[in-house]
């Protein structure tokens, strides 16, 4: 399973009510239309980060099966049925973002609340040492997702778990902690 995930951000002047409304409405859309390989959507509010220009903004997950579903995820989200919704929340943002992540273990969800880490290692050291450490100590729910051909400005990998969520990695691994608050799918 592939997440192509697109961080951005309203323009500063847009009522955070406003565009929330018009994103729920575009994931809506997506769902309905459903293209190719879509597996499903989540939209979640998220604390700022360096790839927002350290300003709050939003992510979105996109699930699909693999790399031939991406051409036509892009086609649909913006033709068709869902040009309207798109053209909506698309008019409103300042600043986006992407990336393209690989599932490497646990089963993607989307709880109200969240947290990710996002690490990054030191060159020349194997990661899935570390990885299947850090998923021991920190057990629970934990999805953890890999960068995919260093595509987007986020760092190599994510662990999304609770809000409580607070890896320490080993020495020389970067990480930045997200809060996430989950907006759709609504519960």
């Amino acid at each position: 399973m592939l997440a192509y995930i697109f961080w951005h951000r309203p323009y500063p002047e847009i009522p955070a009510a406003s565009y929330e409304t018009a994103l729920i409405a575009f994931h809506q859309r997506l769902v309905e239309a459903a293209p190719p390989g879509f597996q499903g959507s989540a939209a979640y509010r998220i604390s700022p980060t360096p790839w927002l220009g350290d300003r709050e903004g939003y992510e979105d997950w996109y699930l699909v099966d693999a790399s031939w579903a991406l051409d036509p995820l892009n086609r649909w989200a913006v033709a068709g049925p869902m040009e309207t919704a798109h053209a909506a929340v698309a008019g409103l943002m300042e600043i986006g973002a992407g990336g393209l992540y690989t599932l490497v273990w646990g089963e993607p969800t989307s709880p109200p609340r969240s947290a990710a880490a996002w690490l990054t290692r030191p060159r020349g050291i194997r990661y899935e040492p570390v990885l299947a450490e850090l998923r021991e100590r920190l057990g629970g729910p934990l999805v953890c997702w890999r960068r995919q051909m260093v595509l987007g400005p986020a760092p190599e990998f994510a662990l999304v778990g609770p809000p409580s969520l607070d890896p320490i990695p080993p020495p020389g691994w970067q990480t930045r902690r997200v809060e996430r608050i989950c907006l759709w799918p609504t519960a």
